[in-house]
């Protein structure tokens, strides 16, 4: 045999064999798809801790180990939704918005926002209700917030602006209607200055109240 049809055959084989198991992109992929599973079923908010978990379950060192992007993971994720719990995912996605509606018409004088995984469509079992609010102080939110009657867990988040600028910000978490609620609390001129997205690392999307309720008219009541 010449050595253009052993080339060839060599090629045949590979095709024939599929992907390498051990090539850099099917890693990537191994990974994606296991960080999209944790985060599907165990309700993994941190890209970065979906990842490293993924590729421990898969033995896989994490040094010198290329992991795969958070948007590629967050697409993994969307597929799996779709796949194995579409009808599941919109009948939360419809609970969570219709809460998120009420309890930004509530927090109506801070000017609230909707960000995070439920405006991007990506809901799990344990996905909150995100909102930013605008005030001078923290302490006028937690006053309004108390007014629900709700029993309110203050924290804070650290929430990056820039690759090298980061900040952290008053928490409040809390329950409405059995949705979680998630308030975060920025000074009233970041309005105009949204912390960058952990999933593409460019400004958050921040949506309005008519935003919302749009999105929610179009979310079906059955599929």
């Amino acid at each position: 045999m010449n050595k253009h049809n052993q080339r060839r055959e060599r090629r045949l084989n590979r095709e024939r064999a599929g992907p390498d198991p051990l090539s850099a992109s099917h890693v990537r992929l191994r990974i994606c798809e296991e960080a999209a599973r944790i985060m599907a079923e165990q309700g993994v908010r941190d890209f970065q801790a979906a990842k490293e978990k993924a590729a421990t379950r898969l033995g896989l060192p994490r040094r010198n180990t290329a992991l795969p992007t958070n948007l590629e993971v967050e697409g993994a994720l969307s597929r799996r939704l779709r796949l194995f719990s579409a009808e599941s995912v919109k009948a939360r996605q419809r609970r969570l918005l219709t809460a998120a509606a009420m309890a930004m018409d509530w927090l109506s004088d801070f000017q609230p926002r909707l960000v995070g995984a439920l405006l991007r469509g990506n809901v799990t079992e344990r996905t909150p209700v995100e909102l930013h609010v605008f005030a001078e102080t923290s302490e006028e939110v937690l006053a309004q917030l108390t007014e629900t009657g709700a029993h309110i867990t203050t924290l804070e988040k650290r929430v990056r602006f820039s690759p090298k600028r980061y900040q952290q910000i008053p928490l409040f978490s809390f329950d409405w209607d059995e949705a979680p609620i998630e308030v975060m609390t920025f000074r009233t001129k970041e309005i105009r200055e949204a912390p960058l997205c952990p999933v593409e690392g460019r400004p958050m999307t921040r949506a309005r109240l008519s935003r919302v309720e749009e999105i929610l008219e179009s979310v079906p009541d059955r599929i």
